[in-house]
């Protein structure tokens, strides 16, 4: 494919000629396009021409956002009612998620990748799944669960509401212990949540409507970000004060998630005790710590890290250790081994719910 070819109306449109598959083996025999204002047009399909063409009402939407996928379902099934036939939608690229939500409303659909589900009920039963999307979104951020988008995501994970989106950047900007997102960086990044159907603006407002949809998407968007550097410690008598770390104000530094989790959860701390810092150097300056050659006997390990969502939303303790957030916790248990994995569904229950009640 072109990556400068424009998905439009009359692209997609171009797609609906007669004689070509509408989904294989369902072929297209007759289209009528623009001859009714209130529909992108009218499709006749059969598997072969010795059976009679069902009618489909066709919506079409040159983007694949939520949003848009859901006003099309919305509007084609709407089309379909008046005039009597079967809804189907035309949008870029239908995800297996898409697919399964237009196979529970028993809508069709099909995209411009090969992908599609077309049903008519007692008749036709057709599904394509598993191609590559090559029309990615226009969208203002290209991955909005990730980098500096994706702690404006936790942050709503954190808190649901917000009255303005300066009150929102500064929230996130109280909360990060390393440079925040922008207030530019904040609005784009809530344009796209809007799009995905997992955030509203009322007016000015900005509420969290699909705190399971937005927890998801932060799951599969996120990657485990190696440590540039990882060094192991013994402590130097007593156990080591890691709050000294606090007296340099040019250090971020947390422990990380899979070592916060008693914090949060009932599961047993094993091994060394995991510390990101953004300054190896540093760090090692305000500790008494001794180097470990063999990390199994280390009491700590020092992992030096550029991901700022480490450093974000760490909660206290009386004795002032820093802990990975809930969301952050909840991302490395789920990527780790098979108790933790388990944790963390005990974690990601417990977030959702605290959503739902605010």
């Amino acid at each position: 494919m072109d990556q400068n070819t424009k998905v439009d109306h009359l692209f997609m449109l171009d797609r609906l000629r007669p004689g070509e598959p509408l989904l294989a083996p369902l072929v297209i025999r007759h289209a009528s396009i623009g001859a009714n204002s209130q529909i992108d047009a009218l499709v006749d399909a059969s598997i072969n021409q010795k059976d009679s063409p069902e009618r489909f009402a066709v919506e079409c939407k040159p983007q694949s956002t939520t949003e848009v996928f859901r006003r099309a379902i919305e509007h084609a099934t709407q089309s379909a009612k008046r005039l009597n036939c079967n809804p189907l939608i035309c949008i870029p690229y239908l995800s297996p998620e898409k697919l399964k939500e237009l196979e529970e409303l028993s809508v069709s659909g099909i995209d411009l990748c090969g992908n599609g589900f077309v049903v008519v009920p007692g008749r036709i039963y057709v599904v394509r799944t598993g191609q590559p999307n090559l029309y990615p979104d226009s969208r203002p951020v290209a991955n909005p669960f990730r980098g500096q988008a994706g702690i404006v995501a936790r942050m709503l994970a954190q808190e649901p509401h917000w009255n303005t989106l300066s009150e929102l950047t500064a929230g996130i900007s109280r909360q990060s212990q390393t440079k925040g997102p922008s207030l530019s960086q904040v609005s784009k990044a809530i344009s796209a949540f809007v799009e995905e159907a997992i955030v509203i603006k009322e007016g000015n407002a900005i509420k969290l409507v699909d705190p399971v949809g937005l927890l998801d998407h932060l799951r599969k968007s996120w990657s485990r970000t190696p440590p540039r550097r990882q060094r192991a410690y013994r402590s130097l008598g007593d156990k080591t004060n890691l709050s000294e770390l606090s007296k340099s104000p040019n250090l971020a530094w947390s422990l990380t998630g899979e070592s916060s989790a008693p914090h949060y959860c009932s599961i047993a701390q094993g091994g060394a005790l995991k510390v990101a810092v953004s300054d190896m150097k540093m760090a090692e300056s305000l500790l008494s710590l001794i180097p470990e050659s063999v990390p199994s006997f280390a009491d700590i390990l020092l992992q030096e890290t550029t991901d700022d969502s480490v450093f974000f939303a760490n909660e206290h303790d009386d004795a002032g250790i820093r802990y990975a957030s809930r969301v952050q916790t909840w991302l490395d248990l789920a990527d780790g081994d098979a108790r933790q994995r388990e944790t963390a569904k005990d974690l990601y229950k417990a977030i959702i719910q605290d959503l739902k009640v605010s």
